[in-house]
């Protein structure tokens, strides 16, 4: 099937038709700010359908963190929006303070106590689901009930709260909840509104699906939306498209688009060329090439630097790599210039901490990795290691990976080092990524919260799912500990920066470039925002 010659039309006709949606017209409403915007339908393209609607049981997927955000509205709370570098809008999550930068979402106020563990939620009235029915306080301690219960992706944002027991969310009254922390947590906002992992579920609908051998509804859930947010999913074909409709109940009011056909297409190119003819508003995860095709065609490309980290991670528990030396020694060996200028194209940006730099406790002060081969060899030569052989495991449908990986051969052979490509497909990259059987993997990173104790947390504590390199360090782990619930920010950010002193001299992971946020649409979509998991709401998006 020759994408770039089907019509918008028809695209829309068979995406629609296929889910048994009535027509492309439905329901108008008013946007947001009341005024009427007639029917609308907003097309989006992406590489794929989300495996799953469930992302409290679901691994760590960026359509299911879309469909979540776009669904549910992430959790209680979210993020203001400000205006960015270039005019770019952003959430608030930079803001500092507990409160700073935290849209109320779906509630009404917050009272946080003096020693930060204690947050009680007033919810707003009147706030109602896709299905019809009213948010109470039922529904989010059933949610996180949920998410403990089944001790996967879920769970670990509600841990990164500090909530660890049931017992720790309270319903005070129908409109009342209260979440009693066993330590301070100065981020309990910041992490909720980041929370794209679970809920809000509409808890009515989801019992009503629930069995004795399936509680907590996780099949129902997996293939249906059940939230609070602005968008529902009306139906869906795995692999070819999505269908979502504007929430009748929205307590903000209705989108400006009252339909979203996201259609799955594979190929960048073909995403690519739907836009460019029209068949397309939004496409999503071109290639740098194509980004500047976009904008040689006249057409848009939203971008801000954001918070992605494109690195080599080692197995720190491989034969030599144990040693941070080597490790040293290959950071020193990599061409960054080369990779962002013959990768990327100029789009990406250089990496020179772990922490990303828009982050409030960044510093590039401990970065000394410029290309530097006779400090690599001399390294080697400190360690006692001559050359080795070393797997380097990356995802093929990935634009980046295919090309940086011969770029980090060809440097490592110069060191001594002979590298052994693995393309893998992404799932069986992901399956061996996280089994922790491979020696050095290529991956694109991002943290949600926009705190240097979660940020550095997630990947690098020696307890983290995420740390597959499997690196350990007890004095790191103790800072990251410290500034998870330590209140006062100028603190917090002095033991960030200790923290990064470390990690720039262990080097578990080796970083290589930021390749930013970029979504290319139409003249005729604005208000594209970017948020932490660095995915598209519909909800923001306008006729231009």
């Amino acid at each position: 099937m020759d994408l770039p010659q089907v019509s918008r039309r028809t695209l829309l006709q068979g995406a629609l038709g296929a889910g048994a949606l009535s027509a492309l017209a439905a329901c108008g409403g008013g946007s947001s700010s009341g005024k009427s915007s007639g029917n609308k339908t907003l097309v989006y393209a992406d590489s794929d359908t989300p495996p799953s609607f469930d992302t409290d049981t679901g691994g760590a997927v960026d359509t299911g963190e879309s469909i979540v955000a776009n669904c549910y509205g992430g959790d209680v709370f979210g993020f203001n929006k400000v205006s960015g570098p270039n005019g770019v809008l952003i959430a608030d999550m930079l803001a500092r303070g507990t409160k700073g930068g935290i849209d109320m979402g779906f509630a009404e106020s917050v009272d946080v106590s003096d020693d930060l563990r204690t947050y009680t939620v007033h919810l707003r009235s009147g706030v109602k689901s896709a299905l019809g029915n009213t948010l109470t306080a039922d529904d989010v301690v059933w949610s996180y009930q949920r998410s403990l219960a089944l001790k996967q992706t879920g769970a670990f944002m509600t841990n990164a709260m500090g909530i660890t027991d049931p017992s720790q969310i309270t319903k005070v009254d129908a409109s009342t909840v209260r979440f009693s922390l066993p330590s301070p947590s100065p981020i309990f906002l910041k992490v909720n509104a980041a929370k794209l992992y679970a809920g809000l579920f509409d808890s009515v609908a989801a019992k009503a699906h629930a069995t004795a051998q399936d509680p907590w509804a996780r099949d129902w859930l997996s293939q249906n939306t059940a939230g609070f947010g602005p968008y529902t999913v009306k139906s869906m074909q795995k692999g070819r498209f999505v269908n979502l409709e504007a929430n009748p109940n929205y307590f903000k009011g209705a989108p400006a688009y009252s339909k979203v056909v996201w259609n799955a297409v594979p190929t960048s190119a073909n995403r690519m060329a739907l836009l460019q003819g029209n068949d397309a508003d939004i496409a999503v995860k071109l290639t740098p090439p194509q980004l500047k095709q976009a904008q040689a065609a006249k057409l848009k490309v939203t971008s801000y630097q954001a918070n992605q980290i494109k690195s080599m991670q080692l197995n720190t528990k491989y034969g030599p790599l144990g040693d941070y030396r080597v490790r040293q020694a290959i950071a020193y060996a990599m061409p960054y210039e080369d990779i962002l200028s013959s990768v990327y194209l100029g789009t990406a940006t250089a990496v020179r901490s772990p922490l990303p730099s828009s982050y409030p406790g960044y510093t590039d002060e401990y970065w000394s990795y410029s290309t530097n081969m006779d400090k690599a060899r001399a390294l080697l030569r400190d360690a006692g290691v001559s050359g080795f052989k070393l797997t380097l495991s990356y995802e093929t449908t990935n634009y980046d990976d295919p090309l940086i990986a011969p770029i980090v051969k060809a440097a490592l052979g110069d060191l001594g080092i002979t590298v052994e490509l693995e393309g893998l497909p992404q799932a069986t990259f992901s399956e061996k990524l996280y089994s922790r059987k491979g020696q050095a993997y290529l991956v694109t990173n991002w943290p949600f919260v926009a705190d240097p104790g979660y940020a550095l947390g997630v990947y690098w504590k020696s307890t983290a799912f995420n740390n597959v390199g499997a690196w350990s360090n007890a004095e790191f782990d103790k800072l990251v500990d410290q500034m998870l619930v330590e209140a006062a920010d100028e603190r917090r950010y002095a033991l960030a920066k200790t923290a990064q002193e470390i990690y720039m001299r262990e080097q578990p992971w080796v970083l290589l470039a930021n390749p930013g946020w970029h979504v290319a649409h139409s003249a005729g979509v604005s208000g594209l925002t970017w948020y932490p998991n660095n995915g598209v709401r519909f909800e923001d998006i306008k006729p231009a």
